[in-house]
């Protein structure tokens, strides 16, 4: 499974137009690269921290850093093309956008988040907060349950209409799962 990812991560970087995205997410959950709680706290909030300070340079390395090790990483790819923005890298920049776009896009995709059958599928908790954002919803309580044999996250929120938003967190459930079992 690990080539299988790999080869789709190295063909999407190289056509983010035509990637697609749904099924490099699912490869991704399956391979050893995923670990949707493992992350480099410290390395984002100097990322941040150099972004804000103007130090792109730096900013660049860091963030390819960081995305060797969390590939999709919708806010890295984001933070990639501001960094190449400011380099005056307009190819590197669209393409990390084009990329970071196309992932938030297979998110939104993935289900409506009206109903358990229908629940938008996420790798991990950021991105459920963006789909909630993208949706002008802040969480306000969440409770975790499983349904016909899958975990789901059903979240209230509340913005431009209160509701519950289903979000299927299978994947990084049974990652827990195996990690501990």
């Amino acid at each position: 499974m690990e080539d299988s990812f790999q080869t789709l991560l190295l063909e999407a970087l190289a056509d983010p137009e035509g990637a697609e995205y749904a099924r490099l997410r699912e490869s991704y959950a399956a391979s050893d690269s995923y670990q949707p709680w493992v992350r480099d706290q410290e390395g984002l909030e100097e990322l941040r921290m150099r972004m804000a300070t103007g130090e792109w340079e730096s900013g660049l390395k860091l963030v390819n850093e960081l995305l060797m090790l969390d590939p999709l990483s919708i806010a890295l790819r984001f933070m990639g093309s501001r960094i190449h923005d400011k380099l005056d890298d307009v190819w590197e920049a669209s393409l990390q956008r084009t990329f970071a776009n196309g992932l938030m896009r297979a998110v939104m995709r993935s289900g409506d988040g009206r109903s358990c059958e229908n629940a938008i599928c996420v790798l991990d908790t950021r991105e459920l907060y963006l789909a909630l954002d993208a949706m002008g919803l802040k969480a306000t309580r969440s409770e975790l349950r499983q349904e016909n044999g899958r975990w789901i996250d059903v979240v209230t929120a509340t913005g431009r209409e209160d509701r519950l938003v289903y979000f299927d967190v299978d994947n990084p459930q049974s990652w827990l799962v195996k990690l501990h079992g």
